[in-house]
């Protein structure tokens, strides 16, 4: 009779231990998040394969499931962080030399004006002076004057142009170089905002 109950109690225990088990193995489905020991390791489940990793986008994270979308994700977003630094900086740093650059042009700007408005003037008097010679000799001389200062005029107005045009295209690169970062920053952070959605904590 002893040994029956001894049998029946050993049963019982064993059968506990069963029950036990079921509900242990199952809150420990793997997802992202579950917590494993064994770094590189790997499993599939019907939800898709996991990584047994650190979380890219978690700083101090420890070991747990991560699907291989998530590992992906946030891969690609921490990347695309480090390339917006980069990227930044340079162009944080691009936007001093850019203004040296428009500084040096409008001053050269000024200069070839004052010289455009002089020619101009002497262009005027030549044309008078032309205006009222007698001789043909004088006509001579003074149309050759005419001409040298006319094509002086055009020669600094091309030139004033060329500069206008140097000035606007630094204008837009230091544009560029302002707003760019925002831009970035922005990729950046809509990035990271869809990496942790598909490595979201149970899934």
């Amino acid at each position: 009779m002893f040994r029956k109950i001894a049998s029946l109690s050993v049963a019982l225990i064993v059968a506990g231990g069963v029950l036990v088990a079921v509900p242990a193995q199952a809150a420990t489905k793997i997802s992202n998040g579950v917590a494993c020991k064994k770094s590189g390791a790997t499993t599939k489940t019907s939800g898709g394969t996991y990584k047994c990793a650190k979380n890219p986008l978690v700083t101090n994270a420890k070991l747990t499931w991560l699907s291989i979308d998530c590992i992906k994700a946030a891969n690609e977003a921490v990347a695309g962080q480090k390339s917006a630094n980069e990227s930044i900086a340079k162009l944080k740093a691009q936007i001093p030399v850019i203004d040296l650059g428009i500084a040096a042009e409008t001053a050269n700007r000024a200069v070839k004006q004052k010289k455009l408005d002089d020619t101009k003037l002497r262009l005027i008097a030549a044309q008078a002076k032309l205006a009222a010679a007698k001789t043909d000799a004088d006509k001579r001389l003074l149309t050759t004057a005419v001409s040298s200062w006319t094509s002086a005029v055009n020669g600094y107005t091309s030139r004033i142009r060329t500069i206008d045009l140097k000035i606007k295209e630094l204008e837009s690169a230091k544009t560029i170089a302002t707003n760019k970062p925002t831009e970035l920053l922005e990729f950046v952070a809509d990035n990271r905002a869809s990496a942790k959605l598909v490595c979201t904590k149970g899934f």
